[in-house]
Parts: structure tokens; sequence; C-alpha cells
């Protein structure tokens, strides 16, 4: 019982507590407490954190798994900056790259990315680009941090680019604000200058992007997307940019939509292709000549896409968390269940009426186009599952506190009995009450026979009364 309680525990603290890597291996000792800075707050959550440094670190936490690139710190040290003649941005460009691609080729870094699965990477941008492979081999979201000012390399990650004409980038600040006339000339002038370099830079980009994680990524088992997927994330442009809707399909992390019968994959294209609606598919392999509409990555950020606000259908096999997700997110579901708790799953959602149930065969394409038009064709599914979502979001308190609340209760009280159901202290057949039936039946059956025994007395007792009496009238 003890083990049990265990094993649930591991499994339910797993739940809240994020591994996560931390990659800043800038060999500065500034840059080293802004790191410090991002990773101790993050231990102090409770979160399991690796962390790549130049600098030796002991005794820090108990969930800080340190990887110390101690060869970038000593390249570094042997180096006399201040006797270089020319250390404008090429030069700095090429160091910083340097670093970058030393980090990549740590073993130990290499082992953690091969061998175990994070949360999210986290990085330092240092004119490095292709280190956004970190990240995509380990199906992650990728959170980069700034060490200097706002700038367009980082703007374009999040957004259009907007500041050129009121921020001043960092090498046209004189902190007047606002700026003068000639200062956004230059400012401009700067910016069109970094994509002219950004642009003849790509290639070489690309490459050190796929020679180096291209076979990280075949040692995880996992694709490589190509570089642009990698480093600048579409997904919310184009899931912004689909006012007449978005489809997304996926079949979960188990079940592999490459896996599809070639001829049964084609058929979803072309009925994909004849939609008015953009498709995201998650399907884990490369696919040559999609339609316009169709796009398709290995890994996709299930709920955050779920929940924007563009999203009309969820394409999905059925799993409890994909359908928990979608009626949180208020989505309806078209299922094609394959095997496990999907059918019933599929089922109750049918039932509850926000989903159309698809049977998963090779030749489901016609009936999937029927159930696409059965059900975009009306608001009906849509407005169930959005008063249901209503209905599952109302909640007096949110899962997560109730989670914490319920695991510190079981540690405090040794194990929570108080709260297990008493139905647990009886035995099997006293909670069926089936003791109860043995003896109301036992006293039924003998106040039946006792009433039996009662009234056969009793008639015999009167026949014979009456017999008696009639044999003395024949006598007289």
């Amino acid at each position: 019982m003890k083990g049990s309680i265990a094993v649930l525990m591991l499994c339910l603290s797993s739940g809240f507590a994020y591994k996560i890597l931390c990659i800043l291996p800038v060999p500065s000792k500034s840059h080293d407490h802004l790191s410090l800075g991002i990773v101790k707050p993050l231990l102090k959550a409770g979160h399991q954190v690796t962390w790549a440094t130049p600098y030796e670190k002991k005794n820090i936490h108990e969930n800080l798994t340190v990887i110390e690139l101690k060869e970038i710190r000593e390249f570094v040290e042997a180096m006399d900056i201040m006797g270089k003649s020319d250390v404008g941005f090429q030069y700095m460009k090429e160091f910083s790259r340097n670093i970058s691609i030393s980090t990549t080729q740590h073993p130990g870094l290499q082992k953690v990315l091969v061998e175990q699965q994070f949360d999210a990477v986290v990085s330092v941008w240092f004119m490095n680009e292709f280190e956004a492979g970190y990240a995509a081999i380990q199906q992650v979201p990728w959170i980069l941090v700034s060490s200097i000012s706002y700038h367009p390399f980082l703007e374009k990650q999040v957004d259009q680019v907007r500041s050129i004409s009121t921020v001043p980038l960092a090498f046209n600040d004189n902190g007047d604000r606002p700026m003068s006339t000639f200062r956004r000339f230059i400012n401009g002038l700067i910016y069109m200058l970094m994509n002219v370099d950004e642009w003849f830079d790509k290639s070489t980009i690309t490459s050190t992007y796929e020679s180096i994680f291209s076979p990280l990524a075949a040692k995880r088992g996992v694709p490589l997307p190509p570089f642009e997927d990698a480093y600048h994330n579409d997904l919310q442009e184009l899931l912004d940019g689909s006012p007449q809707g978005v489809i997304y399909f996926s079949m979960g992390s188990i079940l592999r939509s490459s896996s599809l019968k070639p001829h049964t994959r084609d058929a979803l294209l072309k009925l994909f292709a004849s939609l008015p609606f953009t498709v995201l598919w998650k399907f884990e392999e490369p696919i040559k000549d999609l339609p316009p509409n169709v796009h398709v990555r290995p890994w996709m950020p299930q709920l955050s896409i779920l929940v924007h606000k563009n999203v009309r259908l969820f394409i999905t096999h059925g799993g409890l968390l994909s359908t928990l997700e979608a009626v949180y997110a208020g989505v309806p579901l078209l299922a094609i269940p394959v095997f496990g708790d999907q059918p019933s799953n599929a089922e109750r959602a049918e039932l509850a009426g926000y989903a159309v149930k698809v049977a998963f065969r090779d030749d489901m394409v016609p009936d999937v186009a029927a159930a696409l038009q059965k059900m975009l064709s009306t608001d009906t599914y849509y407005n169930r599952v959005k008063q249901i979502s209503k209905t599952f979001r109302m909640r007096p308190v949110p899962p997560s506190d109730l989670v914490k609340f319920y695991i510190e209760l079981a540690i405090e009280t040794k194990g929570a009995y108080h709260i297990r159901s008493p139905a647990l202290e009886y035995k099997w057949y006293e909670r069926w009450m089936l003791d109860f039936v043995l003896v109301v039946v036992a006293v039924l059956v003998t106040l039946v026979t006792l009433i039996k025994l009662a009234v056969t007395a009793i008639l015999r007792r009167i026949l014979g009364k009456k017999q008696k009496t009639q044999s003395l009238k024949k006598r007289n």
C-alpha cells in the first residue's frame, strides 16, 4: 500500500514540477549573474533545472544539474580582445558563433539532449539563431533571453517589426527621446543593413543548424524540422491570418499520422485542399507538394492552438487528454478513435452533442468528408461545446491549487485516511448488503412458513369439526 502511494505521489508531483534546460554559455560574469537570476526563481518554484554554464556551480540547489562548459571559459580567458584592432559587428558575430558551436558540441549537453525530455529550453540571444535546434529536437517551447536592449532580431520572433521608427537600435542610441529625424533615418539604414547581412548569412546558419542537430535528432528518433520552422514560429501568423477558420488535426503523441496508408494520406490532402479553411496537421514527416491551405509540423503546441479564436474544429483520435483540452477550449471534435479508451471517449462526446465519430479505416475519407460537412454547416456543435466549456471552467478552486492541496494533505496526514470512502472498511458482502438480504429472506421464509403452518392447522381444525358434525347428523 505504501509503495502504491509513493508511486502515485511521484506521478502527481511530476505534473506540476517542470524540467527546464537553460543553455546560457556567454563567458561573462555579468551574464552569469543574469543567468543566475533566471535559474534561481525556477528552482525556488520547485522546477528541475539543468544549467549549461561556463562557470563552476556548487551546492546551489538539489534540483539543479550543472553542465560546466569549462572549455568555453578557458577559450575566452586566453583571448586578448583589447589587443584587437577591429572588434566590430562581424568580429562579434564570429566570436559569438564560435562559442555557440562549441557549446552544442559539449558531450554532456549532447547527452541530456538525446537521453532526457525537457518541458522547455531557455537560451540567450547571442547572434546564434541556429540554436533553435535545441528546442526543435526536444519538441518543446524555446524561450529566448536577451542581454541587450530591444532589437528587431527578437521582435520578429513574436511580432512584426514595428520599433524601427520609435526605438533606437543599440548602435544608434544616445539617450534622446524622441529620436530626431536624422537618428530615425540612421535606424532605418542600420535595419536595412542588418536584413541584408541576415540574407547573405542564411545559408550558413541553415547548414550549421542541420549539421549540428540532424545527428542529435536521429539519435532521439525525432524528425528535425526545417530551420525556418524551428527559428520562426509562423503558427501564430497562420492562426491570426485565418479569419475564415482553422481545422486542427492531430492523432496524438502515440499514433502517428505518417503511418497512414499513402492513398489515405493523399485522399485526406485532397479533401483538405477543397476546404475554405486553414488546416494544421501534426504530421511527423515532411510532405511534398502540400496544398496552400495545409500546413504540417512534427509537433504542435496543441492547447495553445485550440484556444485560438479562429479554430473551428479539432480532428482527433479521441484520447482523454485531447478531449478535455478541446472541452476546455470550446472546440468541437471530429473523433477518429483507434484503440483503448478512445472509442468510448468519442461516443460520450457524440452523445453530449459536441462531436461526430468516424470509424478508423483505410477508406474512411468519404466518412470524414461527410462529418466535416455536417459539423461545419451548422453552429450546433460549436454552440454546444461552448456551453459545456463554460460549465467545465466554472470551478470554485483552480485545479492546480487542488493538486497542491491534496498532495500536501496526504503527506501531512500520513495517507489522508480520513477522506477515504468508508466502504473500504467493509467486506464485499457487507457492501452489497448480502448479509442483510439473507437475514430478511430468512425472516420472510420463516414468516411464510409459520403462516402456512398456522393456516394449515386452522383449516384442519375447521374441516375436522365440520366432518364430525356431519357424521353425527347421519347417525341421528
